[in-house]
This record gives C-alpha cells, structure tokens and sequence, in this order.
C-alpha cells in the first residue's frame, strides 16, 4: 500500500514535471477552483455577432470528452471585449466563466479573481471601512451618551427653572409684605407723633394746673389780713424803691386818705378777684374782714390832710 502511495506520487511529480514544459495546461474555473480538464491548445475564432476576432480554449474533460469554450467576454455596459482569464502559470490556467453556458449576459455566469495589487487596495479599503464603522460606532455612542446627557440636564435646568420661579413668587410675596410693612410702620410713627404731641400738650396743661393750683393753694391758705399785710408790704418796698429813685411817691410820714383809699380800693380788688376761685376749686376764701384803715385809731390824730 505504501509503496502505491509513493508510485503515484513518483508519477504525479513526473507528470506535473512534463505538463510544465509541454503547452497544456490545466484548465480550472474561478468558482470554487473547479478543475474542467486539461486545455490542449487556444484558437482564435471570428464571431460575426460581435465583428471581430475571439479566443477560445479546446481540451479534454477529466472523463475524456471534448470541450470548447471562450476564454473572453463580450461586456455591454464597457462596450468592449474582456479577458476571462484570472490566473495564468506554465501548469495552469484559471478562467472566470463558471460553466459552458456562451450567454455572456448573464452575470451570475461569472467569478472574478482579485489581482495582487486590487486585492491589496480592496483590502486597505475594507480596513479603512471597518475603522471607519468602529469611529461611526464610536461616535454613535458618544451621542447617545451626549443625549442621555442633554436630557439630564434638560430635566435639571427645567426643575431649577421651576425652583426660580417659586423663589420669585416668593420673593414678590415677601416685597408685597414689606411694603405693608412699611406702610403699616409710617403710620404707627403717625400715631406716635400725633400720641406725643397730644401728650406734650396735655403734659403743659397739667404744668399750668400746677402752677395755677400752687397759687391758688397759696392764696387760699393765707387770710384776708396776711393778703393786706403781704401785699402793704409789697407796696411799701415799691415805693420806697420809687422813693430812692425820686420817682416822687409818697412816703409814711405824708401818706394821705386818698392813698389809704386807693390802697383799700386794690386791696378790695385784689379779694374780689380770688372770691371767683372756688368756682374751680374745692375749698372756700376765708371771708373778707374790714379793713382797719378806715376805722378811728385812738390816740393818734383823726383827720388827716387832703392831698
């Protein structure tokens, strides 16, 4: 069994080795790498359809038929002929018709191979696709997170608005109050300048009461005698005063009865004036006496002179 093993893998390199300096190749398809058989030669045939000249491939099949088929397509949107062939060696040859079928409308008829440099392309754009998919998806999140952040801070701004507002309801509430405040307080200074002023008055009037009552109280004390007396002498001083000024008063030695008269006239005066007290006070003038001036002194002369 080994020894089988190794003869045909002995033939296989001696074929292999054969194919690669012959002109057959081995004839593959791009879909799935399905070998079709081994190509023996290309021709080029005249397609009148397309009006010009066309490669075809001619070989055997793996069971031994007979193949032909071309090795170009005729592309209707490029308007020109395109080259079926993806990979060329000196063994094999790899085409992108995917069967027999000569339809070349059909694109599902055809698998295209990437060349070394477009796949070096594709792939730069594949990972530039990716990293641009990553950034998107990056930046998508940090929009959602921005979101989720915006509402926050909307449901914040909207609560300390309601917050502001409430303080300004509150703050027009206490205004209004200290206004009233105010209004209520110039008028308690208005009652209290209006108390003082009506206490100040009626403090003075009880100061005139007082007085007037210590006058009174002093008049009502003293009898009609003490009044004459108090008030002889106080005439007295006054005219000596007078006399001492040479103002020309009398004197006791040239005093007459119209002097006494004039004297008991005021003296009368005088006591009639404090008979109209007791209208306001309480208590009585002692009653009025008659004045001794008019009565007889014994043992002193009676007449006097006349002014």
């Amino acid at each position: 069994m080994a020894l089988g093993k190794e003869r045909l893998v002995l033939q296989s390199k001696t074929m292999l080795n054969e194919l690669m300096h012959s002109p057959f190749k081995i004839f593959f398809r791009a879909y799935n790498w399905e070998p079709v058989g081994i190509m023996t030669k290309r021709e080029h045939k005249y397609d009148p359809g397309w009006g010009g000249m066309r490669i075809w491939a001619t070989g055997l099949t793996l069971d031994g038929k007979k193949f032909t088929e071309q090795l170009d397509r005729k592309n209707r949107r490029t308007g020109e002929l395109e080259d079926l062939v993806q990979m060329e060696t000196d063994m094999l040859l790899v085409t992108a018709r995917s069967s027999q079928d000569p339809d070349d409308e059909n694109e599902d008829n055809f698998q295209y191979f990437v060349g070394p440099h477009q796949a070096n392309r594709s792939k730069d754009m594949e990972d530039r696709i990716k990293e641009r998919d990553r950034i998107i998806h990056d930046m998508e999140k940090k929009i959602m997170e921005s979101e989720r952040l915006r509402d926050f801070y909307q449901r914040e701004s909207e609560s300390y608005g309601n917050e502001i507002r409430m303080l300004k309801t509150r703050v027009g509430f206490v205004s209004e109050k200290l206004a009233d405040s105010e209004q209520q307080t110039d008028h308690y200074r208005t009652l209290v300048k209006v108390t003082q002023i009506s206490n100040l008055g009626r403090e003075g009037a009880l100061d005139e009461q007082m007085t007037g009552a210590r006058t009174r109280g002093s008049f009502q004390a003293k009898d009609s005698a003490d009044v004459i007396v108090e008030a002889a002498g106080k005439q007295k001083a006054a005219q000596k005063q007078m006399s001492s000024m040479g103002v020309g008063a009398t004197s006791a030695e040239f005093a007459t009865k119209s002097d006494l008269r004039d004297m008991e006239g005021k003296i009368d005066k005088l006591l009639d004036t404090m008979a109209k007290i007791p209208a306001q006070m309480p208590q009585q003038l002692p009653e009025r006496k008659k004045s001794p001036i008019g009565q007889k002194i014994p043992g002193k002369p009676q007449d006097l002179p006349e002014e």
